[in-house]
């Protein structure tokens, strides 16, 4: 086997990890990372969708084809099973990758360590990423003081930007107000850019779980 078709054969293989780590990337890993350090999560994302596909294949009593990595520059690798096999830990490292999303998104380890009080801290991003990423009404509903042009601004949070450059926020059913209370116009959507230490939010409504925010420090 030459060398050239050997490296494309194992970058088959590595497609579920691939896969993975570019949405992960994308979607679920906030800070910027080296070549290296995707290439490792390419690694333990491919192995986490090899070994769920093979225990997949176990419950459905199907033969699961190892990989002969110490003869695979004298033969091919890509056999008929394993071919399956990659294409099924494609699938399974998609659906593992949504999961993976939840889980990082929404903090769920996080929130299950604030849980037992093993820890306050709410992760490596910041307080706005944090709050904003709940899904809870008690945070989803803001106002927004503008103290420069004496406005506040109403509504339910639709987006928000996931960077520190500068504050973004799309709000819907809005209501602006200035600050005597007066109504000024009522917009379906509403988008606001701020500078990270020019921005004012209050959330007016009661949280339902107070012991949650005590938590967060």
């Amino acid at each position: 086997m030459t060398p050239s078709l050997f490296f494309i054969q194992l970058a088959i293989l590595l497609l579920p990890g691939v896969l993975w780590a570019r949405i992960d990337a994308a979607y679920g890993n906030k800070r910027d990372q080296s070549q290296f350090e995707f290439g490792i999560r390419v690694i333990l994302f491919g192995l986490t969708s090899y070994a769920a596909t093979y225990v997949l294949f176990l419950l459905l009593n199907a033969p699961f084809e190892m990989i002969d990595l110490a003869n695979a520059a004298d033969k091919n690798v890509l056999t008929r099973g394993m071919v399956i096999q990659t294409l099924w830990a494609i699938l399974v490292g998609f659906s593992a990758s949504i999961i993976w999303l939840y889980a990082v998104n929404y903090k769920i380890l996080t929130r299950i360590l604030q849980g037992i009080r093993a820890t306050k801290r709410y992760g490596d991003e910041d307080v706005w990423e944090f709050t904003f990423n709940s899904n809870s009404a008690d945070v989803q509903f803001v106002h927004i003081r503008d103290f420069a042009n004496k406005v506040v601004y109403s509504g339910w949070v639709l987006v928000f930007s996931e960077t520190e450059k500068l504050r973004e926020l799309v709000l819907s059913e809005v209501d602006v107000y200035d600050f005597e209370g007066n109504l000024i116009s009522s917009p379906p959507r509403l988008y606001i850019a701020r500078e990270p230490e020019g921005l004012h939010i209050e959330f007016p409504i009661q949280p339902t779980r107070p012991e949650v925010t005590d938590n967060v420090k």
